[in-house]
């Protein structure tokens, strides 16, 4: 089972390829506002590396988001294609679950701009708080608070993130109820607030 990865709704592009539920081939680096540009070409890149083709291609799991709106579009906007014209299944993940501890309960963030964040509070076992809107307050409240770890993008807060595997995570999001149903008509998550 070869599954391709997608994650550019953050200021990184993030692109894996897994087979059998392990990472074999990987390109994660900053490229804010270039990930339109290089996507697909990391993809190939990344193929061609692997001695793979894109009829390899098993399935794919997308980060759909919130974050960034043009970066959320472009990952999404690419798994459709991909999904649809190779008819294979596509799975939708949580741009901010991908940030979750691998086994405590974390606050995973994005900046939000404005003084705020894209907030979801994450563990093995689910979701605790839904992706929503906070204040930077707020989530250093929660943190404070409740002992939440701390996972994302963070430096708008000024604090350290955990280190998390964004891919293992994505990986784990390949189940019945993330599946999309309907290929087409799958939009991203956008928070407004």
């Amino acid at each position: 089972m070869i599954t391709l990865l997608l994650d550019s709704s953050s200021n990184r592009l993030s692109v894996a390829i897994a087979k059998d539920n392990h990472v074999i081939g990987r390109y994660d680096e900053k490229a804010f506002q270039t990930q339109s540009e290089i996507l697909v070409m990391k993809i190939h890149e990344l193929l061609e590396k692997l001695k793979l083709t894109p009829k390899d291609i098993n399935n794919i799991v997308v980060a759909y988001g919130p974050g960034s709106f043009t970066g959320v579009r472009i990952a999404v906007s690419v798994s459709k294609i991909w999904a649809y014209a190779l008819n294979i299944d596509l799975y939708k993940v949580s741009s901010l679950e991908v940030f979750k501890h691998s086994e405590l309960p974390t606050i995973c963030v994005l900046d939000a701009r404005n003084n705020r964040s894209f907030a979801g509070i994450y563990s093995q076992k689910g979701t605790i708080l839904n992706d929503t809107i906070l204040t930077n307050d707020e989530v250093k409240n929660l943190i404070k608070g409740k002992g939440y770890l701390l996972g994302g993008e963070t430096k708008h807060l000024e604090l350290e993130s955990i280190v998390f595997d964004r891919f293992e995570n994505m990986l784990r999001g390949i189940k019945e109820e993330n599946k999309v149903k309907d290929v087409l008509s799958f939009k991203p998550i956008y928070l407004k607030g």
